[in-house]
């Protein structure tokens, strides 16, 4: 009867009875529980420190070489960059993949810094007319800075 109701997006019964089981049991989530099995040793928060430090000193190593370098497999190593550190490959050089609050806030005030130290008696420069507009818009590697984010 569920079936028909319900399609291929219905438990099937053993499913079901099996469900039924392990909350008669006293079970009162439905998530996955945690499950034996060898953990991560790749992605550790040290390898993961170690990684961001060889980044920034040379931002162009290549994924092998951050890997060879900390004796992880290539696709740790690419895991570590693109999940974790969300960093991406952009003509040869490892960037950020996108600006956080802090980075913004940060070229946000040294644009204004700028600016300050502009000379203001005289008449405007294009420099200084785009730093005006500064909180509209501003572009940074490849992301775009906006005072609404």
């Amino acid at each position: 009867m569920l079936n028909k109701t319900f399609g291929d997006s219905c438990l099937s019964e053993t499913q079901a009875y099996e469900w039924y089981k392990e909350f008669k049991a006293g079970r009162e989530i439905v998530e996955d529980l945690p499950r034996s099995g060898r953990p991560s040793t790749s992605t550790t928060a040290d390898n993961i420190d170690n990684i961001k430090t060889l980044v920034l000193e040379n931002r162009h190593m290549s994924v092998r070489e951050l890997g060879q370098e900390r004796d992880i497999s290539t696709m740790s190593a690419h895991i570590i960059l693109s999940d974790i550190l969300d960093m991406k490959r952009v003509a040869a050089r490892l960037v950020p993949k996108e600006l956080n609050v802090l980075q913004k806030e940060h070229w946000k005030q040294a644009a204004f810094g700028l600016l300050d130290e502009t000379d203001t008696t005289s008449a405007p420069t294009e420099t200084e007319k785009i730093l005006q507009n500064f909180p509209n818009y501003a572009t940074v590697d490849e992301a775009l800075v906006t005072s609404n984010t």
